[in-house]
């Protein structure tokens, strides 16, 4: 399964490599100041869609295992954005797009394209076509795998990881750790009602790096932390559970090395035509930071586990996974090691 979801995300990120280059060549035909705000508005969503994926499944049952109970865990994601997040209207200094509402596809956004260029003598002169959408309305899928083990005190630490990879250009990492604690535990008068209550809070991150020519490359990293109060209770092999929480994520993308810019004084294009410039981006893009609720159930037979849940957040997203999850031993060794410590 490891291997399965490398091999997803690499698939997945080499197919954005010559997009990503017909990008920044693209835009870099404009004004600098004008550069940024349309790659930030573009790019944006796309963080935003991530952000929510990486915040997403860490859960699905309200109990933490005790020691030496684990539990392996691959699933899928799908991520839903708002309708809002199909298209953007910047407000360019120079530039000028031609259309009547001033909008253009963002990176999620529908496969159309815009005349971008400058009013000279007021006449449009175009300079370039913006780049299209991924179209990902109906949504697009996110993999991922996930491990935890069982603790002290019913508590239980969670990650997940994509060893560092080169593919042709591409350089990737991920990583995320998490932990989740059962706070009924400490409640007085609820400690021994037949249902599970815990928190769980969890950090994640996605470094890139993408060659385009010796000297340049594009670099995008993504942050994203997550906190959640999970309700579950175990009915049989059935467990359904709720979940409310707190989400955070920030990107940023920078553009490293030397490139050749076209030279504009607002009116016309400057005798020479183009200047040099060094690292020209570094861009920082907000997530989707706000409040999450998340309704799911858990089906156990054996050792094998299946689940499904939908999170209600600005990007809506659908989790089904399958698991291998043990709790052998745990109540007789994980009970004692936790009343030894009590005593």
């Amino acid at each position: 399964m490891k291997k399965t979801n490398l091999v997803l995300i690499i698939l997945f990120c080499l197919s954005l490599t010559a997009k990503s280059q017909e990008i920044i060549k693209d835009f870099l035909n404009g004004p600098l100041n004008d550069t940024e705000k349309l790659i930030e508005g573009y790019m944006a969503p796309f963080g935003e869609w991530l952000g929510s994926g990486l915040n997403s499944g860490w859960y699905n049952t309200g109990k933490p295992h005790r020691f030496p109970g684990f539990d392996v865990t691959a699933g899928i994601h799908l991520i839903t954005p708002p309708n809002n997040r199909m298209m953007f209207a910047p407000n360019l200094d120079e530039l000028i797009i031609n259309s009547e509402n001033g909008e253009l596809s963002t990176f999620i956004g529908p496969s159309s394209t815009t005349e971008i260029g400058y009013n000279i003598n007021g006449e449009f002169q175009k300079l370039f076509d913006s780049p299209e959408g991924l179209n990902w309305e109906k949504g697009m899928p996110m993999p991922y795998i996930q491990g935890s083990i069982g603790l002290i005190k019913k508590t239980e630490i969670l990650f997940r990881m994509t060893p560092k990879v080169n593919a042709q250009d591409l350089k990737l990492g991920y990583w995320g750790i998490g932990f989740k604690h059962d706070i009924k535990q400490w409640i007085p008068g609820i400690n021994v009602l037949p249902f599970d209550l815990s928190i769980l809070a969890a950090y994640s991150k996605l470094t890139s790096n993408l060659t385009f020519n010796p000297g340049q490359n594009l670099h995008f990293d993504i942050k994203a932390f997550n906190s959640n109060l999970i309700l579950s209770k175990k009915i049989l092999g059935l467990t359904p559970y709720i979940g409310v929480g707190y989400q955070y994520s920030k990107s940023n993308l920078a553009l490293n090395g030397d490139y050749t810019i076209l030279d504009w004084d607002g009116s016309s294009i400057v005798e020479g035509g183009q200047y040099n410039v060094s690292d020209p981006l570094n861009l920082s893009f907000g997530g989707v930071n706000g409040f999450k609720g998340t309704l799911g159930a858990r089906l156990k037979l054996l050792l094998v586990t299946v689940h499904f849940n939908w999170t209600r957040a600005k990007y809506d997203v659908f989790t089904l996974g399958i698991g291998l999850n043990s709790d052998f031993g745990s109540k007789l060794i994980g009970g004692t090691i936790d009343n030894a410590i009590t005593k």
